[in-house]
């Protein structure tokens, strides 16, 4: 009973640091702009915290978090549902076969992530033609912005993993 609670109590602490990070990007950084880029946390909270539980169990929360993040109006909808489920498995799979549980991990799971999502919805919206070609020099910037914030919610993520074991 004890493993069950606690781990209860591990993806509930997940699921509040999800809606935080929710939250600071899209009401504290909703509306910020900075060099015309906007942050882009959501997918580095996913990759941290699949890295840190493995394929299944990271697959089962990108699909949570993309499914929120699409119910609650957010940039991409479905697609985004769809490409954070992806990341989440992408990264726990590259985690569990091949590279340690650490920061550079995170960040190079973050970045990944990053890349995939922000890449293929600049693809996607340049396709239906809400943006121009000029668009894409923003991606480098957008993806260098968001990845300070991947050591702060990589130790929230391995702190709350500490919680579940």
């Amino acid at each position: 009973m004890r493993d069950k609670y606690k781990n209860a109590l591990m993806w509930a602490l997940y699921a509040l640091l999800f809606l935080f990070v929710l939250l600071l990007q899209s009401v504290v950084f909703g509306r910020a702009r900075f060099w015309g880029a906007k942050l882009s946390l959501i997918p580095v909270a996913v990759a941290c915290v699949a890295m840190l539980n493995g394929a299944e169990n990271g697959g089962a929360f990108g699909l949570a978090a993309g499914t929120v993040w699409c119910l609650a109006g957010g940039d991409g909808g479905g697609v985004t549902l769809m490409l954070l489920t992806g990341c989440a498995l992408l990264s726990g799979w590259l985690c569990d076969r091949y590279l340690t549980r650490r920061l550079l991990s995170a960040a190079m799971m973050s970045l990944l992530s990053l890349f995939i999502v922000q890449g293929a919805l600049f693809a996607f919206k340049y396709y239906l033609g809400t943006v121009g070609a000029s668009a894409l020099r923003l991606l480098p910037l957008q993806l260098l912005l968001s990845m300070p914030a991947c050591p702060l919610i990589y130790w929230a993520a391995w702190g709350i993993r500490k919680v579940g074991t």
